[in-house]
């Protein structure tokens, strides 16, 4: 297999309501009136590179060093940025492990909300292909025109249209041997699932959101973070199929405990 290394790049933590992940209870209590508190966790947030011997991909971006000027108000108060330092910005995860900026052959997005195509600038004059689901494309262009509270920026989009933007169709595409992708939807109408096959015969699925935390793969439901139920409850059996290849493992990029699962970069997954 051609697949080298897999490297996970730590983008820091942000903070939500664990009900945006996992179904809950209704959060007032009927009978009293009463709203029922919050449950607050903080989540991870990472990239992944693939260092594979016909190129280096990319798989999301994270999110920048300028969060907080770039992210709307409302995102910032629903999903605060708990932890972010110098050593989380991409250039500097990218640096541990010796690569710039453009080093990247390939920019592949899960799918295009502000939290996974931060840092588009510094990709931009490389021209890199960038994929992403064109349904996923659609679905982001359609809710910023018509100016839905919907977590895509219209920077990123507008930052989108200067790159070498490959927009695909299919639910399925083999981008370098042993490197594939899966349309999924559930999350997002174009939310794609990656799986690496190193040269050690090892699986490796990123989930990106099709699942937030790993315990949705236990009650295969979502929170309010679910698009599309009729995608999320059969292709969540489809996951758990693939999971039963032999030598398989799953990184699910906002689980709370990926740090204490996977090395960060610039350790690597053989």
């Amino acid at each position: 297999m051609s697949v080298n290394k897999i490297y996970l790049l730590d983008h820091g933590k942000i903070g939500a309501d664990l009900a945006w992940f996992l179904p809950t209870p209704m959060t007032v209590d009927e009978m009293k009136n009463n709203p029922k508190p919050r449950n607050w966790i903080e989540v991870s947030v990472m990239s992944a590179v693939i260092e594979h011997k016909d190129g280096i991909i990319l798989f999301d971006t994270g999110i920048s060093e300028k969060v907080k000027d770039s992210w709307p108000p409302i995102a910032l108060n629903v999903f605060p940025i708990t932890k972010f330092s110098e050593e989380n910005k991409i250039e500097n995860q990218l640096k541990s492990i010796g690569l710039k900026p453009e080093d990247v052959h390939f920019i592949v997005f899960s799918h295009l909300h502000l939290d996974h195509t931060g840092n588009l600038d510094l990709f931009k004059s490389a021209k890199p292909s960038v994929i992403v689901h064109e349904r996923e494309l659609k679905h982001a262009l359609l809710n910023v025109w018509l100016n839905k509270s919907v977590p895509y920026l219209l920077k990123d989009l507008e930052i989108l249209r200067e790159m070498n933007i490959v927009p695909i169709t299919n639910e399925y595409l083999e981008i370098l041997p042993g490197v594939e992708l899966y349309l999924f939807g559930g999350h997002t109408p174009g939310s794609m699932l990656l799986k690496v096959r190193t040269q050690n015969d090892n699986n490796y699925i990123l989930t990106g959101d099709f699942i937030h935390v790993p315990e949705e793969f236990d009650f295969e439901s979502k929170g309010w973070l679910l698009g599309n139920a009729e995608e999320y409850y059969t292709r969540i059996r489809l996951l758990k199929a693939i999971m039963k290849l032999p030598r398989t493992n799953i990184i699910v990029s906002h689980d709370p405990k990926l740090w204490e699962k996977y090395p960060r970069a610039p350790k690597e997954l053989k």
